[in-house]
């Protein structure tokens, strides 16, 4: 039987915690949780990474709730689900640069690359349902010609070369 604890965390019992990779390697810490007050979630958990990491220095990096494994059984430990390559070439920041202001670009560039989300055609970014161009496109591509929502105008037509019979002989007398 779970507990309804299972799933809860304090926010300050994951600060400091040691991080690790699948492989039981020390990344580093949990420095910060970054909470949207608009949606009441996590918009990042930001990892310090250890000194002698990937020889990354003391950098800073932002990554999505889900990158994390949290489980009681980790004694105290949270597992990262990022590679080690990932975490290596991951865009960072230091102490003194954190992200600043409107962050919807910020929050797509950092979930594309752990990709948590897919890349959107223009980078709109969907607070309410944290998500980057899904159902609530303006874009119909299911319908037979894709249409602008909004303004109910087609700009690609069926392909319809499959409707016709071909008027082309194929094959022919085998050579023998």
């Amino acid at each position: 039987m779970k507990n309804a604890n299972d799933f809860q965390l304090r926010g300050t019992d994951l600060i400091s915690r040691k991080v690790k990779t699948a492989r039981d390697e020390s990344v580093g810490s949990i420095k910060d949780i970054v909470l949207n007050t608009s949606t009441s979630q996590v918009d990042y958990v930001v990892l310090k990474v250890d000194e002698g990491f990937l020889n990354l220095g003391s950098k800073l990096l932002a990554l999505p709730f889900e990158s994390f494994g949290f489980k009681p059984s980790y004694d105290d430990a949270i597992f990262v689900r990022e590679t080690k390559e990932t975490l290596e070439n991951a865009p960072g920041f230091d102490s003194d640069n954190w992200p600043i202001g409107p962050q919807g670009e910020f929050l797509h560039t950092m979930r594309t690359y752990y990709s948590q989300e897919d890349r959107s055609l223009n980078g709109r970014y969907d607070f309410e349902n944290r998500t980057f161009f899904r159902h609530q496109d303006t874009l119909d591509v299911s319908a037979d010609r894709i249409k602008d929502k909004n303004s109910g105008s087609g700009f690609l037509e069926k392909d319809r070369r499959g409707d016709r019979p071909s008027q082309a002989n194929r094959g022919g007398d085998p050579i023998i």
